[in-house]
Parts: C-alpha cells; structure tokens; sequence
C-alpha cells in the first residue's frame, strides 16, 4: 500500500529541499564567480587590445609573395580541426587556462543536462513530446550546440567517460590525466546545476504527475518521476543485458568521437563534427533508451541523481547508479583504443 501524503505537508518538503539545493546552488556560484574573476585580464592587457599593434612587415612581405591559394591553405591548416582534445594543441595550460577549461566543461555539460533532461521532464510531465525520436531530436540539438560552444576552449569533452578515454588512449601535452578530475568535476557540477534549474521549473508538473499516479518519491514507485532525471532500468531489463547496453553505446560513440577528431580523417575539414556526434548520440538513444534510457555518460547521470537525492528521492536515485559509471568509462576507453589503435593504427604514433 503507498502511503499518502497531504499536499500541504508536501508542498511544505519540496519548499525545504529546494531551499537546500538553492544554497548549494549558490556556494557553486560562488565559487565560479571566483574563478571567473581570475580569469580577468590585467587592464594594460584591455589597452593592448584597444590599440593592437600593427602587423609586422615580415608577415605583409610574405603575404605579398605568396599566392592567395597557398596562403589560405596554409592557415587552414593551422585552424581547420575541431578541438575535441582538451586545450588543443597548446602545451599544459596555467591555472588561469585549467580554470577556463572547466568553466567551459561545466556550462556545456549544463547545457546538454538541461536542454536533454529538459525533453524527458517535457514528455513525461507534460506529454508535450511524443515518441522517443523527438526526445532523441532534442539530445541531437544539446550535444551539438554545447560542442560548438565549448570546443574551442576546453575541447568539449562533457563527459567524465570520454575525459578518460583521451588520457588513457590519446594523452598529450594539452590534456593528460592531471586534468581529469577537475573536467571530472567541473562536468558534474554542471549537470547539477542544469538538472536544478530543471526542477525549479518543472516541480509544480512534477508534484500533479505524482499525485494523479501515487507516486511517493522514497519509495520505488519514485522511480516513475526520478527516471526525468537521472537513468534507470526495469524488468524485463536484466543488469547484465544493462550494462552490455550501456558499454557498447558508449563504446560506438567514444568510437565516433575519436574518429572524427583523428588528425588524419579528412571528414574533419567539413566543419561538421558536432552535428555528427550529436546525430550518433541522437542514434543511440533511439534503440537503447527503451531498454536502460542510454546514459553514456557519467556526469548527465550522477549529476541528476544528486538533485533527486535532495528533492525527496532518497536512496531510490541512486538505485544502480554505479552501473551507468562504470560500464560508460569501460566503454569509451574501448572505443577511444578501437579508432585509434585499430582503425588508425598505421598512423598513431
């Protein structure tokens, strides 16, 4: 039997468990305010870029003798691939720079988190969307959109699996295993704050959507409204045929990923990387979600899950939340070693 609960006794929770994460919310803002405030250049720098200085005749005499052809090839070379590898090709960056990457790491997670998320809350909550492509429609638009915004500063990673897989399989001066856990973290705190901002908006439908269903959040009919936020499977769903199903999707889109940003695969002067993966992430979500709801991710997971926590889910959010770390970093190392290592073998050094 579900117990009941009076609606002003509920009301009274969720007000509480906001206030919660509101403060939380706020330390975190702090926290990047700091940040952002180092990141401040010096004014002379500001005057510097008022009144830059003139280019230096060595460059205007070169481009004087060189063909107009030869001169744009030559600078297409130097800008013409997406920077999915965190820094790009600048050595390891000083902590002004690390603090800028996992800036850029936290507002793209947090805009996947909250445009992605924001479509399961829409279907669920509100039968706004129907059928799952037009969720998986959706994904298609936040990865693509938090790729190209980010990529040039942090390399767009946006996901503690993929942060790994290019330590472990394609490390470099730019990115190494020291800069694992401040993406690590930074792409966590963004997914809480896009999974947050979900909740402000969406707890009213959330409230009605439990209440019309019977619905208690602490217990494992919770499951039914926290499946908005982080990632859950269910019978007939075994956690073996779970966790082959999250590995091998994170494994075909670590492939993906790896591929198309190999310095040696040419699709990668098309300009069309982002959309790409975000059509492969569209993909995968279309055959997998019906059976683990395709996380892929560890960050878009486990970031959601804490804010369940706080609103009321207790321990049912984090009901096998150890499945959709481990078999996505399992994956995506795969994956990484599979493009790099197999298909690119011949030109990995």
């Amino acid at each position: 039997m579900i117990e009941f609960v009076p609606l002003m006794s509920r009301r009274r929770r969720n007000f509480s468990m906001n206030t919660r994460l509101a403060w939380i919310i706020w330390i975190s803002s702090l926290v990047l305010s700091d940040a952002l405030t180092s990141l401040k250049p010096p004014v002379k720098n500001l005057a510097n870029a008022r009144h830059p200085k003139p280019a230096s005749t060595t460059l205007v005499k070169r481009s004087a003798s060189t063909k107009l052809g030869d001169y744009v090839d030559e600078i297409n070379k130097k800008s013409v691939y997406l920077n999915i590898r965190g820094g790009g090709d600048a050595p390891a960056s000083s902590s002004k720079a690390l603090l800028r990457e996992m800036l850029a790491e936290a507002i793209g997670t947090f805009l996947i988190v909250f445009i992605g998320t924001g479509s399961v809350m829409s279907a669920i909550f509100t039968d706004s969307l129907v059928g799952l492509f037009q969720i998986a429609s959706v994904w298609i638009i936040a990865v693509t959109i938090a790729i190209c915004t980010t990529a040039s500063i942090s390399g767009a990673h946006l996901n503690p699996a993929i942060s790994i897989a290019f330590a472990a399989v394609r490390p470099s001066e730019s990115f190494n295993w020291n800069k694992v856990l401040p993406y690590s973290i930074s792409q966590c705190l963004g997914a809480v704050l896009g999974s947050w901002l979900n909740l402000v908006l969406y707890g009213s439908s959330i409230a009605a959507f439990e209440a019309k269903n019977n619905i208690l959040r602490s217990t494992v009919s919770g499951i039914a409204s926290a499946k908005a936020f982080g990632e859950y499977f269910v019978s007939p769903v075994t956690i073996t045929t779970a966790f082959f199903a999250e590995s091998i999707g994170t494994t075909i889109l670590a492939f993906v990923i790896f591929a198309l940003t190999h310095p040696k695969n040419e699709t990668m002067k098309s300009g069309f990387v982002p959309p790409l993966i975000g059509l492969t992430v569209g993909g995968l979500i279309s055959v997998l979600a019906p059976l683990t709801q395709a996380g892929f991710n560890p960050a878009r997971d486990f970031g959601p899950r804490i804010v369940a926590w706080f609103a009321g889910w207790k321990t049912v959010a984090f009901t096998n939340s150890w499945l959709y770390i481990v078999a996505p970093i399992i994956g995506a190392v795969c994956g990484a070693a599979l493009a790099d290592q197999v298909l690119y073998a011949d030109d990995c050094n």
